[in-house]
């Protein structure tokens, strides 16, 4: 199945892009382009359907049902893996196209260099071509039936014959669409409204056919004859930044379909200048904007939406319009989608699930080319059979139509939801499932975030907020089993005792393990690390424990030496070999310094280096030509970054993490024009940053958090215009750095101050004009407050931090107050309706807690720290009737917690979601009220009162399905001894 994603990524969102397309016609490559392009979807169309029906057969393998022959050719399996390999191979290739500035060397030497990277590059196409032709070919002798639907892009010109041709059922929905369409259209023109677009949004169920029924009216002729352009857009789980930033990009490809290399419109503007040159183009000329959207919910809040109307109402002519598509495949978010009746500028198209008969046409068509003929006298009767179990699904009737002849009906239609989900997820979802796979990675996503930064599937500033817990909601064991099932290309973990590695390898995992007597690294084959993409050396932590613990001293340190030199001379030979290396890791203490010859790995974007005990870095590090992501994580002997780093021209992300030696950024770091993220948290001995880091026109994430000896933040920063992230920053009378400056940093989506307890005195709400701003945390250092007279007590500075109504995530942090701010109160909270996220820790003056069940999406609580509050009652709940979306509660510290009870009545509905309750240190809790919660109870370290006689609440607690208990053995010897279990 991973290869079916990795397919459509390159066919829909890479091949097509204009990047890509620009840079073909910069090569003169753009003829092989598309040759590669119309072999690819050749594959893509033979191998959707029998790869889901090889999935389907896992799924009924894994219920121990039966086991099924399907009627798939034995060597498809070979074939499958050898298309997964090519479709790497043209990713790699494709990359270095895209990493190719050509357009920048006008010297005569850069037209040499780019004519040699042009010939090198024709011979890999060439030699590509050749090859995908051969699988072509093999996919046919084999007898794979190519499905129509799935052999050319959708939004090609000709594929409106292949829907007029393959799509039953929804002539009716596409007359009743276009005539809406008409009705805007006219509406717009007689208001006179030159700024207004339209927007239709297509709801329904999961695979009903909504992208299919877009692709229609995108092909319709009444569509292409109304609107000069039309743009369709993939829009991810992303920033509306970075959404504005996508659409700005199609809008400039619909514009110059073939002048794709026009200076003016690929010049380094500034978004607002962009928009502008866009709206110059068109002329006043109507368009249509095609929204493909991962994530409707997020799109459509208040801020997200009017932030990319009020960028739409810029550019166009009158009667332009907006047709948004859902394409989650959750039923909750699906659910959740009912808020699009509240919304005045927005019509809403439901589209129903096709009609029996329309499926049935869908079966047998499917199942006609592809029964044997020794079975075709019964493919009317197996019709017939399948009529009540064929899914909802179109697709779904085209897979059981292929399947009909070696499946039971009666349970297909109960497995194939499961399928569906595998097919529909995200490709960065199950290349980040894949990643962890690959590290074993729990708790720190850092290191597979910026892999996927290094991928080009997400963006520099990373996820959006709850992206990933969004998914992992819904994909249950089977699903990921499923995707780990046919995950043909390998992403190689090589166990400790392995010598080999397969030639299919491309992204490879190295446990260092010097226990291993004698220790060596396994044998490279050259056709591997000739295409290797991804390699990780990481040391064998518990391992390293163990040997302290059983052996001296003495032969402990002579075995980490050996493995030493022999993981040195490994990266000395491996540096000139790993030409196509995207991403290298190397986690180990055993390392003291680098070979020079890192300088040969040309394709590398991506170096983490983290534990290290290299004092330096190698000169050869800072001749990487490609190199966007530079981590040096936890090198705690690392004392100075060289003033050559500016020649890393396209450095996106320094991470510098714990560097806890480090005093100083060199100077030159401020020629580093991309550079969009500055990370130093934990550099404790670092005072100063550049004074002109301001000249960093694309900053958008500064990361200070524990830097205890930096104290002054470069003034002018708020000049920063393009900054989105915050942290740590300090916050005082000595520290440089006034309250009242974040007034003018109007883009920043997540704001982290500390040592709010010196602030200054401001008398306005400087967080109000945050529109932007999507998390707030505020620091107190636990000191009383200076007493200058223009020091502000932290009710006033609280007061002041008041945040916009689109915050989603809100801590606060050793606040000194005895009260809350009056944007905390009861009425004031239920308007901050978009908080997903709480924490309040360590406010130890507060006798009360604020209403927070007023509000209606909170999905995580934390309360921690709260020594004066004795009894959770009616105050915490406000108003609501039930805090609907609860999902994680988690009490803390909590020395003085007598009892927790509900409002009467309420009890029944008032945690409907609520999954994980955590109680840790809640000594003095006797009294839980908290009947037919059913989700899991974690109870840790001091909670003596739960075990004690005094506790008598366990009924209450009834239907609670897992208890964990950390660090708690009497509590364990209190169930061991007191229960009984049950059956």
């Amino acid at each position: 199945m991973s290869v079916l994603l990795e397919l459509k990524h390159l066919l829909l969102q890479v091949l097509p892009s204009p990047g890509m397309i620009a840079q073909g016609h910069l090569l003169c490559i753009q003829n092989h382009l598309a040759m590669v392009c119309d072999s690819l979807w050749a594959i893509n169309s033979m191998i959707v359907i029998p790869n889901m029906g090889m999935l389907y057969n896992n799924c009924l393998e894994w219920d121990s049902i039966f086991d099924p022959e399907l009627d798939v050719p034995g060597e498809f399996e070979d074939w499958e893996r050898d298309v997964a390999a090519a479709v790497i191979d043209v990713g790699e290739l494709l990359s270095r196209i895209m990493d190719w500035e050509a357009s920048l060397h006008r010297s005569i030497v850069g037209n040499t260099k780019q004519v040699h990277f042009r010939h090198v590059i024709l011979v890999e196409l060439k030699e590509m071509l050749c090859h995908l032709n051969s699988l072509v070919l093999r996919g046919s002798a084999m007898g794979l039936r190519r499905d129509p639907m799935d052999s050319m892009n959708p939004l090609q010109e000709d594929d409106s014959i292949v829907l007029k041709n393959e799509v039953v059922g929804r002539e009716e929905d596409l007359e009743k669409l276009v005539a809406i369409f008409e009705q805007q259209l006219v509406s717009s023109n007689n208001n006179g409204d030159d700024n207004n677009p339209f927007v239709i949004v297509i709801d329904g169920t999961p695979g009903v056919g909504k992208t299919t029924l877009a692709h229609m009216i995108y092909h319709h002729t009444w569509v292409r004859q109304q609107f000069h352009h039309r743009i369709w857009v993939d829009l991810p789980f992303i920033s509306t930044f970075k959404m504005i930033n996508l659409i700005e990009n199609e809008f400039v490809r619909s514009i110059n379909k073939k002048e794709y290399c026009d200076q003016k419109l690929h010049l380094h503007l500034p978004l607002p200048s962009m928009w502008e040159c866009i709206n110059e183009q068109l002329c006043g000329s109507r368009y249509l904007l095609v929204l493909h959207c991962e994530n409707l919910v997020s799109l459509m809040q208040p801020g997200e939406w009017n932030e990319l109307k009020n960028t739409l109402l810029c550019v166009g002519g009158p009667g332009s319009g907006v047709l948004i598509i859902y394409k989650l495949s959750t039923k909750a978010a699906v659910r959740d989608t009912g808020f699009l009746n509240g919304m005045k500028d927005i019509i809403t198209y439901r589209l129903k699930p096709l009609s029996i008969d329309a499926l049935m046409e869908l079966f047998k068509r499917q199942a006609a080319t592809t029964i044997p003929l020794s079975k075709q006298d019964k493919s009317e009767k197996d019709a017939w059979q399948f009529r009540n179990y064929v899914p909802s699904q179109t697709f779904g009737a085209k897979v059981f139509g292929s399947l009909s002849h070696n499946i039971s009906a009666s349970f297909a239609c109960n497995l194939f939801y499961d399928v569906y989900m595998v097919r529909n997820l995200p490709l960065v979802i199950i290349r980040l499932h894949q990643y962890h796979h690959l590290l074993d990675v729990d708790n720190d996503y850092d290191v597979i975030l910026h892999m996927l930064t290094a991928e080009y599937l997400i963006p520099t500033e990373g996820l959006e907020r709850g992206w990933i817990q969004l998914y992992a909601r819904y994909i249950n064991k089977r699903v990921l089993a499923l995707v780990f099932s046919r995950m043909v290309y390998l992403h190689m973990k090589v166990p400790e005792d392995s010598t080999i590695i397969p030639r299919y390898c491309r992204y490879l995992c190295l446990k260092i393990n010097h226990r291993a007597i004698p220790f060596r690294l396994p044998t490279m084959p050259v056709e591997v690390s000739n295409k290797l993409i991804t390699l990780i050396l990481r040391e064998h932590e518990e391992v390293a424990q163990e040997d302290v613990e059983e052996i001296t001293l003495q032969v402990y340190k002579k075995r980490r030496m050996k493995a030493t030199t022999a993981i040195s001379k490994f990266l000395d030979k491996m540096s000139v070999r790993l030409i196509h290396l995207r991403i290298l890791v190397v986690e180990t203490s055993m390392i003291q310094r680098l070979p020079n010859e890192v300088s040969k790995l040309v394709n590398l974007r991506y170096l983490h280096l983290s534990k290290l005990k290299m004092e330096l870095l190698p000169k050869s590090l800072f001749d990487l030509p490609n190199l966007r992501i530079l981590s040096l994580c936890r090198c705690q002997k690392l004392q100075k970054i060289p003033e050559r780093i500016h020649q890393l021209k396209k450095l996106q992300i320094l991470k510098l993490a714990y560097c806890t030696k480090l005093q100083r950024l060199p100077k030159s770091i401020t020629r580093l024009k991309n550079l969009e993220v500055i990370d130093v948290e934990g550099c404790c001995w670092l005072s100063k940053l550049p004074d002109d880091l301001v000249s960093f026109k694309s900053l958008r994430i500064l990361n200070v958090t524990r830097c205890a000896s930096l104290s002054q933040i470069p003034r002018g920063i708020e000049q920063s215009i393009d900054l989105r992230k915050l942290s740590g920053i300090f916050v005082g009378v000595d520290g440089g750095f006034v309250l009242a400056q974040l007034q003018t940093l109007t883009n920043l989506q997540e704001i982290r101050l500390r040592n709010l307890e010196r602030a200054e005195k401001t008398q306005t709400e400087v967080l109000m004009g945050q529109q932007s701003l999507r998390d707030l945390s505020l620091h107190w250092g636990g000191e009383e407050a200076n007493e200058s007279s223009e020091s502000a007590t932290p009710l006033q500075v609280l007061e002041t931090l008041r945040p916009n109504v689109c915050l989603k995530s809100l801590e606060i942090m050793s606040y000194q107050g005895a009260e809350f701010p009056s944007w905390m109160s009861k009425r004031q909270l239920a308007r901050l309706d978009s908080l997903v996220e709480v924490k309040l820790i360590n406010l130890t003056r507060c006798a009360t807690l604020p209403s927070l069940g007023q509000l209606p999406c909170l999905e995580k609580l934390e309360i921690s720290g709260m020594d004066l509050i004795k009894h959770i009652d009616d105050t915490f709940y406000g108003d609501g009737d039930t805090i609907p979306k609860l999902r994680e509660l988690t009490f803390s510290e909590m020395l003085a917690l007598e009892k927790w009870s509900v409002p009467k009545g309420k009890y029944f509905i008032f945690f409907p979601r609520l999954t994980q309750l955590t109680l840790v240190q809640c000594p003095k809790l006797k009294e839980i009220d908290l009947h037919y919660y059913c989700g899991t109870m974690r109870v840790w370290l001091n909670n003596e009162t739960i075990w004690s006689a005094e506790f008598c609440c366990w009924d209450n607690l009834r239907y609670t399905q897992e208890i964990e208990i950390v660090g708690c053995p009497q509590g364990l010897d209190q169930l061991v001894s007191g229960w009984e279990v049950v059956p």
